[in-house]
C-alpha cells in the first residue's frame, strides 16, 4: 500500500485540530505502550474520533507513527539550547541539554533519548573518558530523569517550574561529570 501525506491526498481537506488532536494522542499512546501494542482503534478513542478519521488522515499506523516522532522532534528541536552555545564548559552544555530533555518528559509527558553525540565530541576533546558514548548517555538521562518517569506512570508528578527543572539537569550533569570527567577537568559546582 502506498502511503498518502494528507497533503498529498484528492477529495475534502482534512480538519488540522482533527489531524492535531491524532497526533497527540498517538503521542501519549506510543509513549507509554509498546508500538505494537497500540492499536489504530485505540488512538481513535484517545482522539475523540472514528478510525475512518484517523485512516483520513494517515493511511497506517507507521505513517501516524512517523507523524509523532516528527511532531516530537519539532518540539525537541524547539527547546534545545542554541548552537552559539558550543562555546560553553561541557558542564553548561549538558546542563542546558538536560533541561530541555527534562521539559520535554515532565511537561509534555514525552519521553526522548539524549544524543551521544554531545557525549562522543567531550570524549574525542579529552574532556571525558567513557568507554560507550551510547551507554554513557543512557546515564547521563537517567541521571537528569531520576524517578520522574516512574512518577508520571503513577501519575504522582506535578509539572516542574523552570527552576526545578534547570536545577534536576545541573545535578544529574554534575554526577556524570564526577562519573566520566577527566581528573583536574571537574569544574566548580
Amino acid at each position: 500500500m502506498q502511503k498518502c501525506s494528507p497533503e498529498s491526498r484528492v477529495g475534502r481537506p482534512k480538519d488540522a485540530a482533527k489531524h492535531t488532536s491524532i497526533v497527540e494522542a498517538a503521542t501519549r499512546l506510543f509513549s507509554g505502550q509498546r508500538y505494537d501494542t497500540v492499536t489504530m482503534e485505540a488512538v481513535a478513542a484517545e482522539a475523540g474520533v472514528s478510525k475512518m478519521t484517523v485512516y483520513s488522515h494517515f493511511s497506517d499506523k507507521e505513517a501516524l507513527f512517523e507523524a509523532v516522532v516528527s511532531d516530537v522532534s519539532d518540539r525537541m528541536l524547539r527547546v534545545l539550547p542554541p548552537a552559539s552555545s558550543e562555546n560553553l564548559p561541557l558542564r553548561e552544555r549538558l546542563s542546558a541539554i538536560g533541561a530541555a530533555f527534562l521539559k520535554i518528559i515532565v511537561n509534555d509527558h514525552v519521553s526522548g533519548m539524549a544524543h551521544a553525540g554531545i557525549i562522543s565530541a567531550a570524549e574525542a576533546g579529552n574532556e571525558l573518558i567513557v568507554d560507550s558514548p551510547e551507554l554513557a548517555a543512557q546515564d547521563l538521562v537517567s541521571l537528569w530523569a531520576g524517578d520522574l518517569q516512574a512518577r508520571m506512570a503513577f501519575g504522582v508528578v506535578k509539572p516542574a517550574s523552570d527552576r526545578e527543572i534547570k536545577e534536576r539537569a545541573r545535578r544529574g550533569t554534575d554526577v556524570f561529570l564526577r562519573a566520566f570527567g577527566k581528573t583536574g577537568k571537574r569544574e566548580p559546582s
